[in-house]
């Protein structure tokens, strides 16, 4: 089976635990601080693995203890990180994640190595070798990184693999002409509620899904926390409600989501299954503190969750 490619950066998370949201000039002392590996590219790269996905991971880190911790976590994960390069003088990407007892989190990042990516001919080849390139929305915003996630979206176009992109809102507010010049070449796309209503704001979440549909794209996920998706491709489009869970901290989940999501479809999966999938995997993940850690391992999903939406089959075409 050829590999999924996931591009997105790889950060160190410090997620502290709030007794509630501070304003600002506040002191507001935190219940728990945990330190775990994150970032879109790792959350998603993760998730692929879980779920018994070929997965390699492209990004940068620094030469730091950050990188270590989070590489040697992606190694027991099962991930290859062989096109993961290594910066010589930035560190790597450093996020800081406040969660309340509502578990919805707020992040503070410093992205450190992450924009400096730099395109090379291993990451041409591996494109082109690739059964999907899942794009993190935080890619296509500044430096050498988003010079390198434009032209390996160009070379798997050209080379018909699938191009996955899951937005981000400051991809969204940052670079809405870009996103529109994508969006013909997008084999499936999924956002948030915010990511949404800043990219279209006043429609109609329905209707703004359609419109993507129309312009090009093939299929297009809405993620809706506690609320489930709602997913849609050409004339279709259902809303799939989450299984129940006991919320912890919200980091991660969408990147979850999104990775499922597409795998799932990727396998040859319904529409309706992917998006319990993808409702599932993003659950899951929030039941506990971090982002990649928090991904529950192959062994944990084979207990709970059904054997049919696990085993799918071969992957479909584009």
């Amino acid at each position: 089976m050829k590999p999924i490619l996931v591009l997105g950066d790889i950060n160190l998370d410090l997620v502290w635990g709030l007794p509630r949201f501070p304003h600002e000039g506040d002191d507001c002392p935190a219940d728990s601080l945990t330190s775990a590996p994150g970032g879109t590219g790792l959350n998603a790269a993760t998730t692929i693995a879980a779920l018994g996905g070929r997965v390699r991971l492209i990004g940068r880190v620094g030469c730091d203890p950050a990188s270590a911790l989070v590489l040697s976590f992606a190694k027991e994960r099962e991930i290859d990180c062989s096109l993961v390069q290594k910066d010589p003088e930035l560190p790597t990407g450093l996020c800081s994640v406040a969660v309340p007892p509502s578990g919805q989190r707020t992040f503070f990042s410093h992205r450190g190595a992450n924009p400096q990516l730099a395109l090379t001919a291993a990451l041409l080849d591996a494109v082109r070798e690739a059964s999907l390139l899942l794009l993190g929305g935080h890619a296509l915003l500044t430096g050498p990184q988003r010079a390198t996630a434009l032209q390996l979206c160009a070379t798997a176009v050209a080379a018909q693999v699938p191009v996955a992109l899951d937005l981000a809102l400051p991809t969204v507010r940052e670079c809405p002409e870009t996103l529109a010049r994508l969006l013909p070449d997008l084999w499936l796309l999924t956002c948030n509620r915010d990511e949404l209503a800043a990219w279209r704001p006043g429609q109609d979440a329905a209707h703004a899904l359609r419109e993507l549909v129309r312009q090009g794209v093939g299929q297009v996920a809405l993620k809706l926390g506690a609320d489930g998706c709602l997913v849609g491709r050409h004339a279709e489009l259902l809303h799939q409600p989450p299984p129940p869970v006991a919320v912890v901290d919200t980091t991660g989940c969408g990147d979850a989501f999104a990775a499922a999501f597409a795998w799932a479809l990727r396998r040859g999966a319904t529409l309706a299954a992917a998006a319990a999938l993808a409702n599932t995997l993003g659950a899951l993940t929030a039941t506990a503190w971090g982002g990649a850690a928090a991904v529950p391992t192959r062994a944990r999903l084979a207990q709970i969750v059904p054997r049919e939406l696990l085993a799918l089959g071969e992957p479909a075409r584009p």
